[in-house]
């Protein structure tokens, strides 16, 4: 099972669109957003896709009422966690309740975004990881993150 991660977009509607065609290139079966959208319009071009995606709010979300109608319910608050493909994963837009589900040990993929710092841990067969951000405001350098979860193998890739 590949899984597209994203996270911090902060309304940049030309990286977040190069993201996604990525994403759609590899083949994904799996969208992963880990907030910071900031408005409604940059959900609704998530749901433009074919392919299924689950994402939680940011602490820059601004207009949370339209992104939560524009998403469909795909938008969760704090945290989402769920099982595809007997995987659990686990998303959050901050890191210490992602450190902490983690080290559960419970999730095989936990996600989490807000510092725009890239960030793939492996131990054993569990990942956490933070794909740094799509927006490219702060590092200057916007990317993903793309991890295939049967192959156990996760990797950034410049958008």
């Amino acid at each position: 099972m590949k899984v597209g991660i994203l996270s911090d977009s902060h309304d940049n509607l030309l990286l977040l669109k190069r993201a996604l065609d990525i994403l759609e290139k590899e083949k994904v079966d799996l969208i992963l957003h880990a907030g910071d959208y900031v408005a409604p319009f940059s959900v609704e071009l998530l749901t433009r896709y074919s392919i299924p995606w689950e994402g939680v709010l940011g602490n820059n979300d601004g207009e949370v009422l339209g992104i939560f109608r524009k998403s469909g319910g795909k938008v969760n608050s704090p945290f989402w966690e769920g099982e595809k493909n007997n995987f659990r994963i686990w998303v959050s837009h901050f890191y210490l309740p992602a450190e902490l589900a983690f080290e559960s040990r419970k999730y095989n993929l936990v996600v989490y975004g807000h510092t725009h710092e890239a960030v793939i841990k492996k131990e054993d067969d569990f990942f956490l990881i933070n794909p740094g951000e799509v927006c490219g405001l702060l590092s200057g350098k916007p990317t993903l993150a793309l991890c295939d979860l049967e192959k156990k193998v996760a990797k950034l890739i410049d958008i």
